[in-house]
């Protein structure tokens, strides 16, 4: 699997299939998130993925652009789902909302081993009030 078709798996399985096993699998068990989630392994990957589920739900996710170079992976990803759980202090409004997110991955020897990427916090808590 190219280190661009692994990203995009991981995206996929964690976020829209729920298939945490793949996660811990294409995921390093040193893995360093850069992000405000902040994750230092596969495990919190996967907790981080779990903690969105129960904020989201009917989550689905588009793959709009992605690019891959030298083990560095950019992606530009579109999310749609429903708020069925707090976020940010938000009880669950039922509401729908779509964002766009970029995020970078870093791949060696087959694993995602660093990630950097922020979602719009701003404009996702704007859509849920």
């Amino acid at each position: 699997m190219s280190d661009k078709e692994l990203v995009v798996q991981f995206f996929k399985e964690g976020y829209v299939n729920k298939n945490y096993d793949f996660i811990m699998k294409c995921v390093s068990e040193n893995y360093i998130d850069h992000s405000p989630a902040g994750a230092r392994s596969n495990q919190d990957a996967v907790n981080i993925l779990i903690a969105v589920s129960k904020m989201f739900g009917e989550l689905q996710i588009s793959v709009e652009d992605v690019f891959s170079e030298n083990g560095m992976v950019a992606t530009r990803i579109r999310y749609n789902a429903v708020h069925i759980g707090e976020c940010m202090g938000i009880a669950a409004t039922g509401k729908t909302i779509s964002f766009e997110a970029l995020e970078n991955f870093k791949v060696a020897d087959g694993k995602i081993v660093e990630s950097w990427g922020y979602w719009p916090d701003k404009e996702i808590e704007a859509m849920l009030k």
